[in-house]
């Protein structure tokens, strides 16, 4: 018998139109929590977003979206009318947790505060996820993934050195090609949730957790922070400081990660190179040397590195106890016999068989170890079955609630 989850036996109530509540849903709903993801009537907006197998676009197959809302089930109302919003107050009411994942404007137009979706459950924990917080000058403000990143100053810490940009107008903002700010906040989100969780056990009531998409992106870059207070703006560039080397190295099949800072690791990376003589020049004595002289010290490097694959030298020197590991694209990281025999990859298939990857769940427990309790659901395919399950809802009942 497959042992239940840990958080087995809560309820969680999900109203998102961003990845960030979405991701915080799901981690809960992946250590076991019964999710009922809430959408509007013209279904949630990442069904319409790719990818999409075979390039054809599908709402029930977007990639993001199935990875977004597996472990949970779904519901369609419009809590915009009368009965659908009654239907959620409801729902509310029976549950443990509601992630908001909205613009503080939505949560405020659609009274969604806990003071006001908490009258008859005051245990309730409303983790509230917006771009700019729930208070502040900027708490009205609306956005999402690109808006969060760039107010947190992500977009202008890639890459090299943080904040290295002397003038924004010649040197323009780069951004990650992933929702960072939404999986951020999320994870944020569901450990924070779990806190509120344990604080409820000792006082007895629910909470209100208000996060900061922007504080959440800039709560992740105390280095960058620290930088940017420290040291004047240089221009952008993949610039050398710290201890070197500790950095990508071109090899023949890609590039290669190497962090040989430490005096022991210098030696042993010396010892594969081969001992040359200029390993024992003064200007790479140390690494602090080494990063002064980080011109002179590359293409030295690369001399090696570049006779060998990425493979090759992560497997050499790891032998030697250097950190080293190839930079993987996406498509080497999945396929990678490590990562298969760990099974972290979910194997999918579209609705006319297309095979897909989708990620599973890093952290693994050791008594009540992660697994797919459930697919995504299709749009306002547990309607019926929550309604009546969680709150015994009539037939009647269900026609008034805008559902599908």
């Amino acid at each position: 018998m497959v042992p239940e989850g840990a958080l087995s036996g809560l309820k969680v109530v999900e109203l998102t139109d961003q990845v960030a509540g979405s991701f915080c849903a799901r981690l809960l709903g992946d250590a076991g929590a019964d999710v009922v993801k809430v959408e509007p009537p013209d279904g949630d907006r990442y069904r319409r977003n790719g990818p999409f197998p075979g390039g054809v676009p599908d709402p029930e197959w977007s990639g993001l979206f199935l990875y977004l809302n597996s472990n949970k089930r779904g519901v369609s109302l419009d809590i915009g009318s009368t009965g659908g919003r009654a239907a959620f107050l409801d729902l509310a009411a029976a549950a443990d947790f509601l992630v908001l994942g909205q613009n503080s404007s939505d949560i405020e137009r659609l009274d969604l505060r806990r003071d006001q979706v908490s009258n008859n459950n005051p245990g309730l924990i409303v983790i509230a996820i917006t771009p700019f917080g729930l208070t502040g000058p900027n708490s009205s403000y609306v956005g999402d993934e690109l808006i969060a990143v760039s107010a947190g100053g992500m977009t202008f810490a890639t890459p090299g050195i943080p904040d290295s940009v002397e003038d924004p107008t010649s040197e323009p903002p780069l951004r990650s090609n992933t929702h960072m700010a939404g999986y951020l906040a999320g994870v944020q989100g569901a450990v924070a949730g779990v806190a509120a969780l344990m604080s409820r056990a000792i006082q007895g009531t629910g909470c209100e957790i208000d996060l900061s998409m922007q504080e959440a992106v800039a709560a992740v870059m105390p280095f960058e922070l620290a930088h940017a207070s420290y040291n004047k703006a240089k221009g952008r560039g993949p610039e050398v400081f710290g201890l070197m080397p500790n950095a990508y190295l071109p090899c023949k099949d890609g590039y290669v990660v190497v962090m040989a800072v430490m005096d022991a690791h210098w030696r042993n990376l010396m010892d594969l190179v081969g001992n040359p003589d200029w390993a024992g020049l003064e200007v790479f004595s140390s690494g602090a040397e080494r990063a002064r002289n980080w011109d002179a010290l590359e293409p030295l490097l690369l001399d090696w590195t570049m006779s060998h694959t990425g493979a090759e030298i992560a497997q050499l020197a790891q032998d030697r106890g250097i950190p080293c590991f190839p930079a993987y694209t996406v498509g080497q990281m999945v396929d990678s016999a490590h990562v298969t025999e760990r099974g972290f990859m979910l194997d999918m298939e579209g609705p006319a068989g297309q095979k897909f990857k989708l990620p599973g769940y890093p952290v693994r427990l050791e008594r009540t170890p992660w697994r797919l309790f459930r697919p995504a659901p299709k749009f306002g395919e547990h309607t019926s079955e929550v309604l009546d399950e969680w709150l015994g809802y009539s037939a009647g009942q269900l026609s008034s609630v805008g559902a599908r």
